[in-house]
């Protein structure tokens, strides 16, 4: 009798796990084609491939192509998110409070930082020591 319900309560996971798979497929995004190189490069006697070594010069035009295509994909994605302003609102609350680094002295001045909730950076602050 135990085998049984073991059985039976193992079949309907499966089936429940089925059913949700079937429901909630992933979307399939479409990635830019990223193009492969042949370099190699020698390190101490190790031959290293390195086929995407081309994005790392930032400032030529096909790595600027291939990010805008890249982002392209992602900002549509992140745009179909239904909860996402829900979630920036609920980061902001979070993360909107005046925050202040340990002050330090150098020379004849003492130094801080602080930002005040939702600044990019921190601000320097400096006074004449005592």
């Amino acid at each position: 009798m135990r085998k049984l319900l073991i059985g039976i309560i193992a079949a309907g996971t499966l089936f429940a796990c089925k059913e949700d798979s079937k429901k909630e497929q992933a979307e399939v995004l479409k990635y830019p084609e990223t193009k492969k190189v042949d370099t190699v490069t020698n390190y101490f006697g190790t031959e290293v491939k390195d086929p995407y070594r081309w994005l790392e010069d930032d400032r030529s035009k096909e790595t600027e192509e291939w990010v805008k295509a890249e982002n392209e994909v992602t900002f549509d994605y992140l745009a179909k998110i239904p909860y996402r302003k829900d979630l920036n609102n609920r980061l902001t609350q979070l993360w909107n409070y005046e925050k202040l680094g340990a002050p330090f002295t150098e020379g004849d001045y003492d130094y801080f930082y602080k930002n005040d909730g939702l600044q990019n950076q921190y601000v320097v602050y400096r006074k004449k020591s005592w």
